[in-house]
């Protein structure tokens, strides 16, 4: 193997209690293998290749302090006739790894929750092998020691394939691996619990041909024990982000969500009036899904929609739009309230449908419930109406809220109607956490920052001690992101009230984890494909959980907050993330002519689910109408009075 040693020296500051010192981190051949050096010791050695007839080299150069390039040119010079190949690039961390992860994929393991994605990376004593694509950074991998870390990233896919990826922890080895052309081995996550058969592309070689492939290397000091990842993102966002914009202008969005709420998720069935949940197709048109119907929050997100249409009445005079929006708050308040302050967030228990004994409220739900009922009372006043059972019945899940959190801080998960907590585990909790911010806001009563402050220590603790959040997709029991938006929005409210630094700095490092989830580049689609046809942009959109490899837009919910972050940290990576995810999220929103397989789809509507891996559907959409996305679009809106942030360039 041939290296071209190329000086990489990085100089940080590591601090050791009060004192600092200089540590340097380059690449230098030893024994003929090119070892990358921290502070004078060896972490990390790129692995030769070796096979048959293949003459190889390797380049490295350095990028910036930390970051590394890679280049591996094969030659191939065997007999004089085509055969299948596999080529890799190989690192290898001199160390056990304490933390490993592969974003959007694996975090440590796996290992919480009782959901059946992969656990573990290595299986049956082999690797899981996963293509760019299923990864948000493309064929990223990430390990850490006590002191050091090391990342792999390869560059984004090139038709017709791409790169894959492995990490191996070892007893006291640690092995990055990229492998090319693209393979999924010894078998295909597709769903939940649904494997499929391993496939690997078939790359064939002919004397005298030349293959480059690129990789980046980052490593440093992990300042803090299982976040170390955060120069892995910065980097792969340095090399991949550009400037996007929305397929609609603001005002266009506003209308088509607005629409589609008031024509196509409206829903009156006997005491209820509100939003159904989403369009399902049914053979012959698009019509209401008619299980798990109408939802306060989560997926439902009735108060949001409602909320929205009060906004659109005080922004046009529309009075359909102040009607229906009083409507379904008025129905939600009036029949959802209980007497120990917990809140319905399903109603079709409360019109008789389902089977009782499944009813439980979740901290998502009652979090969203009490946070929009709070918005909710200020929008009918500005409208002239007085609402004061909306702010009492935000009040009342906020004083459940504080009756059910331990003295650490932990709230629970959810609770039957009367109040006994019937899982008490993951972050989800963390979900009232801003709705007892506002509280303290509205009332001015200490009890309830004293307890949104003492709850998030407790959930914030255990996402410093994790490296994950977990729980918040209510569909899956997993490691997943959505978690961690309450904590983002709670750690900025409490830095804006408090002005404590430490808030500040949780609220970038729960931005790095969102950011693991985040996609860095644009996934290539071969034409016929789904995502080709309907112009997907993988740039900027979010994977859901380690359960659910797809992507959606759930993070409109913080473009917001990523803006306002990025003012008070003075990065421009933050609101370039920001407009990022806003760009992605108004991709496959239709106009009411769009057809996508085969099917018109109503006007304002748009997928859950963007299939950009081999799951499920492969690089197809999950046709799923869901209200979400909407009510999160028009609430970011709703929430940026002049909405230049968010037009096209």
């Amino acid at each position: 193997m041939r290296f071209k040693p190329v000086l990489a020296v990085l100089s940080l500051i590591l601090l050791a209690g009060s004192a600092a010192a200089q540590v340097r981190v380059e690449f230098r051949t030893t024994d003929g293998t090119p070892t990358l050096f921290a502070g004078g010791q060896p972490i990390a050695a790129l692995v030769p290749f070796s096979a048959d007839g293949f003459a190889v080299a390797d380049e490295v150069r350095e990028v910036q302090p930390g970051l590394f390039e890679w280049t591996r040119t094969f030659t191939y010079n065997g007999q004089d006739y085509v055969r299948p190949a596999r080529l890799t690039m190989e690192v290898e961390a001199r160390y056990k790894s304490l933390y490993s992860l592969i974003p959007a994929v694996m975090y440590d393991g796996n290992t919480w929750g009782t959901g059946l994605e992969p656990k573990g990376f290595v299986t049956d004593g082999r690797p899981w092998v996963f293509a760019f694509h299923r990864t948000s950074i493309p064929g990223a991998t990430y390990s850490e020691s006590e002191r050091w870390s090391v990342g792999l990233f390869s560059r984004p896919g090139q038709m017709p394939g791409g790169f894959s990826c492995y990490l191996e922890p070892r007893e006291d080895r640690t092995v990055h691996g990229l492998v090319w052309p693209e393979e999924e081995t010894p078998k295909v996550y597709a769903y939940r619990d649904l494997y499929q058969e391993a496939y690997r592309e078939d790359l064939r070689v002919s004397r005298g041909q030349t293959i480059a492939l690129k990789a980046w290397i980052v490593a440093g000091p992990v300042a803090t024990p299982k976040h170390g990842w955060h120069e892995l993102v910065d980097a792969a966002w340095l090399l991949n982000a550009r400037p996007v914009s929305p397929r609609w202008d603001p005002e266009i969005l506003w209308d088509l969500g607005v629409e589609f709420a008031k024509e196509s998720l409206w829903a009156e069935e006997k005491s209820f009036k509100g939003f159904s949940i989403g369009l399902r197709w049914d053979g012959g048109k698009w019509a209401q899904r008619q299980t798990r119907k109408y939802e306060i929050g989560w997926a439902g997100q009735n108060a949001s929609l409602a909320n929205s249409l009060l906004a659109d009445y005080l922004k046009t005079g529309e009075r359909s739009s102040l009607d229906k929006g009083i409507a379904c708050l008025d129905a939600w308040v009036r029949n959802a309230r209980l007497r120990n302050g917990l809140f319905r967030g399903q109603f079709d228990y409360i019109i008789g449908l389902g089977d009782p004994k499944r009813e439980v409220q979740d901290a998502c739900n009652l979090g969203n419930a009490a946070q929009n009922l709070f918005e909710a009372f200020e929008l009918a006043a500005k409208c002239k109406l007085q609402k004061p059972d909306y702010k009492a019945a935000a009040m009342g899940i906020c004083d459940f809220a504080l009756k059910a959190m331990r003295a650490d801080g932990r709230i629970g998960k959810a609770w039957t109607n009367d109040g006994r907590a019937v899982d008490p585990e993951g972050t989800i909790g963390a979900f009232l956490v801003p709705p007892l911010i506002t509280a303290y806001r509205v009332t001015r009563d200490k009890k309830y920052l004293d307890g949104a402050e003492r709850a998030f220590a407790y959930y914030i603790g255990g996402f410093v001690r994790d490296g994950f959040t977990t729980a918040g997709a209510l569909d899956t029991h997993c490691i997943d992101k959505e978690s961690a938006t309450p904590l983002l929005k709670a750690a900025l409210e409490l830095h804006d009230i408090t002005d404590q630094e430490k808030y500040l700095r949780w609220a970038e490092d729960v931005s790095y984890y969102i950011a693991t989830w985040q996609w860095h580049y644009t996934v290539p689609y071969a034409e016929g494909t789904v995502l080709r046809e309907m112009g997907y942009d993988t740039f900027g959109g979010t994977a859901v959980s380690t359960q659910h490899h797809h992507m959606d837009p759930f993070a409109l919910v913080i473009v917001n907050d990523w803006l306002k972050l990025a003012q008070l940290t003075k990065k421009a990576s933050w609101r370039e993330r920001a407009l990022a995810a806003w760009a992605n999220g108004s991709i496959g929103i239709s106009d009411g002519d769009l057809v996508v397989m085969g099917k018109r789809r109503p006007a304002g509507s748009q997928d859950e689910g963007f299939l950009q891996t081999r799951w499920l559907h492969p690089f197809a959409v999950s046709q799923w109408l869901v209200s979400w996305p909407t009510a999160f679009r028009l609430e970011t809106l709703r929430a940026t009075p002049n909405w230049l942030p968010f037009y096209r360039e």
